[in-house]
């Protein structure tokens, strides 16, 4: 815009200048002036180039002034119309360059036009006028002082305002700082959980997720992923399923954890996955969501089942019969021949009970000083015979062997016995 006034300024003043050469002789005599703003405009140009528009404004506002206050003396002195442009340069002076330079600019007008109008009073500068120098003075005064207090003030309400304005800009930035370290802090904690997070729409957009989720499926950057739904980064199967345990969250606005196959870089991978519903205004407007690989928990869980089904199928087919108790002396298992002497269809159905409720009631006193004796001691009690009574009434003998049952501390928690049937071998008890 400064370059385009000084553009103005420059044919403006050639153009004047042209008409005045053409014009009556007296006229030609003030050619000085429009030369004089070509020249100004000139050099506004090459400074406006290499220099900035600070000291091309100052160099306008300046050079103005003394042009129109040469203007004043060689021309017709205080009615001079020239000097009308005195208020135009101060406006422009307290707006482009503050309030100093107003100031300073009027107070030279000010003389100037005093300066005049004594020149024509007292006869220095004789130049004829049907009004009173004076009166002609005073009015020029009285448009400098309008025009500086006028442009004082707006000077005063355009600071105010700026001022109104830096701070609401202040406190802005300060809000959005205080909204990026709050965003910074929260995405500190999702990225240090060890598992994914996410955050979707009501229509299963990602609206935002952590580093372990971008590291889990390959993303490059959360900005890549935000909008996009598990369409576009699953398999069509798999993202019909998430779709649906989503839908379940939004309709029953309650939390949901599942155990589910999810797709990593080709390898299909157990998680447990949390979803929770994000309500507002008192609706479901997205949902939260973590998952957790529990793929080597499953993996050790299927070992350990193995392995316990595994154990099992040794107890139930050793030709011993097998027993652990806890420190109630209640049953915790046994292997299925044992049940059968207790009278029992499966294994489960001995879990609970003690020896008073199986079938060997008359004997359950001296078992039970035998478990109590085995843990109190810590000492196993090893191949000693004793009889039982089974359902059915009959009587037989075993030979028993009993130690005490220890946890991962080594604190005893029960009794584990075995025994055979030596009935066969010992003969029938008197």
């Amino acid at each position: 815009m400064l370059s385009i006034a000084i553009w103005v300024i420059l044919v403006g003043a050639a153009i004047f200048m042209a008409l005045m050469l053409i014009s009556p002789v007296q006229y030609q005599e003030r050619i000085y002036v429009p030369a004089g703003v070509v020249v100004l405009a000139v050099v506004a140009h090459v400074m406006y180039r290499y220099q900035g528009p600070v000291p091309v404004l100052r160099l306008l506002v300046i050079g103005g002034w003394l042009l129109v206050t040469a203007g004043g003396l060689v021309g017709e002195g205080v009615r001079a119309p020239i000097l009308v442009a005195y208020p135009v340069i101060l406006i422009v002076a307290g707006w482009m360059l503050g309030a100093r330079y107003c100031l300073a600019l009027s107070g030279a007008s000010v003389a100037a036009v005093v300066l005049l109008a004594a020149g024509q009073q007292t006869g220095l500068k004789s130049i004829p006028t049907p009004v009173s120098t004076v009166m002609v003075a005073v009015v020029q005064v009285l448009v400098l002082v309008i025009s500086t207090l006028m442009t004082m003030y707006l000077l005063k309400m355009f600071r105010e305002r700026y001022a109104e304005v830096r701070r609401l800009n202040r406190e802005i930035e300060e809000h959005l700082q205080a909204i990026e370290k709050r965003e910074h802090y929260q995405r500190a904690l999702l990225n240090n959980f060890p598992f994914m997070v996410w955050l979707k729409d009501e229509q299963g957009r990602y609206l935002a997720v952590n580093q372990a989720f971008l590291a889990g499926f390959g993303w490059p950057s959360a900005e890549v992923l935000i909008g996009k739904t598990d369409l576009d980064i699953a398999a069509s199967n798999l993202a019909r399923d998430y779709r649906e345990e989503d839908l379940t969250v939004f309709s029953s606005s309650s939390s949901r954890v599942i155990e589910e196959l999810i797709e990593i870089r080709g390898q299909l991978r157990w998680f447990e996955t949390a979803k929770s519903p994000v309500s507002g205004d008192g609706r479901v407007i997205g949902m939260v969501g973590y998952a957790r690989d529990i793929t080597e928990r499953k993996a050790s869980e299927a070992a350990i089942a193995e392995s316990q089904n595994l154990l099992r199928a040794v107890i139930d087919t050793a030709p011993v019969r097998v027993f652990w108790k806890d420190r109630n002396l209640r049953y915790l298992g046994c292997n299925e021949a044992f049940a059968r002497d207790a009278g029992m269809a499966h294994p489960e159905d001995v879990i609970g009970k003690d020896d008073y409720q199986l079938g060997w009631g008359e004997q359950a006193e001296s078992y039970r000083v035998d478990d109590r004796a085995v843990m109190e001691s810590g000492c196993a009690k090893l191949s000693f015979e004793e009889p039982q009574t089974t359902r059915g009434g009959e009587v037989i003998w075993m030979r028993t062997s009993k130690v005490p049952l220890r946890n991962r501390e080594n604190e005893i928690i029960g009794v584990l016995g075995m025994y055979e049937d030596i009935t066969a071998q010992k003969g029938t008890p008197h």
